[in-house]
C-alpha cells in the first residue's frame, strides 16, 4: 500500500514537472494558440448566428475576425485621440513634476543632509550606469513589439482554422473515447466552451463598467484627460486581482503630477468605490460561479501563470484552471483534485435573488 501510494505521488509530481517544462519551453507556440482557442469559443455563437441567416462558414468566420479587429482598432483609436489631447497638457505636467522634484530634494536635504547637487550627481551616476544597457533594452523593446505583432497574426490565423473546421476538432476528442464515455465527453466539451466564453465576456463587461465609472468619476472631480486616464487604468484589470492595483497607480500618479494634491483623495475614492462594486456585484453577476475556482487557487493560477508565460499566463491560467476543474469533475478518479480547485464560498442570499431576477430576463 505504501509502495503504491509513493509511486502514485511520484507519478503526479513527474506529470506536473513535465507539464510545467512543456508549457514554459512551448510558450511561443502555446500562448497564441491558447488565445485563439478562447476567442474561438467566444465567437462560435456569433458565427452560428451568421450561419443560421444563410451566410456560409468561411464568410461568417471572416466576419467574426473582423469584429475582433474592429474592437481592438476602436480601443487604439480612442487612446490615440485622447493621447493627442493629453500632449497639450505636457508642459503643465512637466512644470508640476519639476515642482514636485524640487520639494522632494528639499525634504531629502532637511531629512538626511544631502545637498541637491549631490542628489543630482547621484541620479546622473545611476543614469550613466543604466545607459550602458540602453542598446540592449531598445533591442529588446523592438523585438518585443515585433513579437506582439507576430503573435497577434498567429492568433488570427489559428482562430480562422479553429472556427472554420470546429466540428472536426470536436469529433477528434469523441474518437479518442469509447462509446460509453462519449456522452460525458460531449458534456465536458460543452461546459468548457461555455465557461471559457463566459469568462472572457464577463471580463470585458467588467472592464467596460470600470471604464465608465472611472470616466464619470474622474470627470466629476475635474480631472483632465479623464477618458484616456480611465482607459489606461482599466486595461491592466484584464489580469485578476493584480491588474486593478497596477491600473489604479496611474490615475493616482496623474492626479498628483497634473493636478493639486487635494485631487489624490477623490481619485482614490473613485477607484475604491468602482472596484468594490465591480468585485462584489458586476463580476459575480456577469461571470457567475461558472469558473468555480477558489480564491487561493485563483491567486495560485495568477502566480504560476506569470512564472511560466508572463503577463499572458496571468490572463489565461485562471480559465485554464477552470477547465482542469471541469475535467476533474467528470473523471471519477480525479474528483479529489476537482474538489481542491472548486470554490466552497457560499453565495450570499441577497446576491442569489439578484442573479435569479437577471436569469429570468
Amino acid at each position: 500500500m505504501n509502495s503504491f501510494s509513493l509511486n502514485r505521488v511520484n507519478s503526479i509530481l513527474l506529470f506536473g514537472i513535465l507539464s510545467v517544462v512543456a508549457l514554459y519551453y512551448g510558450k511561443v507556440f502555446l500562448i497564441p494558440l491558447a488565445f485563439a482557442i478562447v476567442f474561438a469559443m467566444l465567437m462560435t455563437p456569433v458565427s452560428r448566428w451568421f450561419e443560421n441567416r444563410g451566410i456560409s462558414r468561411i464568410p461568417a468566420t471572416l466576419l467574426c475576425i473582423f469584429i475582433i479587429l474592429l474592437f481592438v482598432g476602436l480601443i487604439f483609436l480612442v487612446i490615440s485621440l485622447q493621447a493627442a489631447s493629453f500632449s497639450k497638457d505636457l508642459p503643465q505636467i512637466q512644470s508640476k513634476l519639476q515642482e514636485t522634484v524640487t520639494v522632494a530634494q528639499q525634504w531629502i536635504q532637511q531629512r538626511f543632509g544631502v545637498a541637491p547637487q549631490e542628489q543630482i550627481s547621484f541620479v546622473q551616476e545611476q543614469i550613466s550606469k543604466l545607459s550602458q544597457s540602453a542598446n540592449k533594452f531598445l533591442t529588446g523593446l523592438v523585438g518585443g513589439a515585433v513579437g506582439i505583432i507576430t503573435s497577434f497574426a498567429l492568433i488570427i490565423l489559428y482562430l480562422f482554422f479553429l472556427m472554420w473546421k470546429r466540428e472536426k476538432y470536436e469529433a477528434f476528442f469523441l474518437k479518442i473515447f469509447s462509446g460509453d464515455e462519449k456522452p460525458v465527453t460531449v458534456e465536458t466539451l460543452q461546459e468548457i466552451t461555455k465557461v471559457s466564453a463566459q469568462y472572457l465576456v464577463g471580463r470585458l463587461i467588467s472592464m467596460l463598467f470600470l471604464a465608465i465609472c472611472y470616466g464619470i468619476g474622474f470627470s466629476i472631480i475635474g480631472m483632465k484627460n479623464a477618458i484616456l486616464i480611465s482607459l489606461v487604468a482599466v486595461l491592466p484589470t484584464i489580469i485578476p486581482y493584480v491588474g486593478s492595483i497596477i491600473g489604479g497607480a496611474f490615475p493616482i500618479l496623474m492626479a498628483f503630477v497634473s493636478g493639486s494634491t487635494g485631487m489624490v483623495v477623490p481619485v482614490v475614492i473613485v477607484l475604491v468605490v468602482a472596484q468594490v462594486i465591480d468585485n462584489n456585484l458586476i463580476e459575480p453577476l456577469v461571470m457567475g460561479s461558472k469558473l468555480n475556482i477558489s480564491p487561493i487557487m485563483t491567486i495560485f493560477a495568477i502566480v504560476l501563470g506569470e512564472l511560466i508565460w508572463g503577463i499572458p499566463g496571468m490572463i489565461l491560467f485562471e480559465p485554464l484552471f477552470a477547465i482542469i476543474r471541469i475535467i476533474c469533475d467528470h473523471i471519477p478518479k480525479l474528483h479529489p483534485y476537482g474538489y481542491l480547485l472548486e470554490d466552497d464560498v457560499a453565495e450570499p442570499n441577497w446576491f442569489g435573488k439578484i442573479r435569479h431576477v437577471f436569469s429570468k430576463e
